[in-house]
């Protein structure tokens, strides 16, 4: 009688444990894959007129979305913000060796044009440049469209121009 007083108290415990967990930490409700139409609208690829020396860029991926965290962000002479984006785990297979070594395990992200432009070869495109414009904040989580590319002049991998960039609302447990 003991024995089976002792299984029955282990067993409410730990139903109650379970109900408790799920309580605290529903369950991630993924949302349905997106059609290749608005895939197509979240990566305008009318943003390449306004690459500079695109050759540079080796198109990997030439629309793909990734979830991460703003690590750093920082104003280039070309015009361009280049952002340190630190990958939720399932989207690390993108980095390369470079990206961990020189770029502090983050996928590089280059929205084009969002500054004030000091090169002399990255004026002409940006000057016709209309947008978007994105002011991305250190700590953010987003959702990032843009073309996947690996840079050859630098030897990592990023996203090239980037397309869109949407805030993820933080959730506080």
């Amino acid at each position: 009688m003991k024995r089976a007083r002792a299984i029955l108290v282990f067993l409410i415990v730990g139903v109650c444990t379970l109900v408790v967990y799920r309580a605290l930490h529903p369950p991630q409700i993924s949302e349905p894959p997106e059609s290749s139409q608005s895939t197509a609208v979240k990566c305008d690829q009318s943003l390449w007129e306004y690459v500079y020396h695109p050759g540079r860029l080796q198109i990997l991926e030439p629309c793909i979305s990734v979830i991460g965290t703003v690590d750093e962000v920082r104003k280039e002479s070309d015009g361009d913000v280049h952002i340190l984006f630190r990958l939720d785990q399932e989207f690390e297979s993108l980095l390369n060796e470079k990206n961990l070594l020189r770029q502090h395990g983050d996928l590089v992200l280059e929205p084009i044009c969002q500054g004030t432009v000091r090169q002399a070869d990255a004026a002409e495109p940006c000057s016709r440049y209309n947008g978007p414009y994105f002011e991305p904040e250190v700590g953010q989580r987003y959702q990032v469209w843009g073309t996947y590319v690996h840079d050859a002049d630098h030897g990592w991998n990023e996203l090239h121009p980037v397309s869109s960039m949407q805030p993820i609302p933080m959730i506080h447990e």
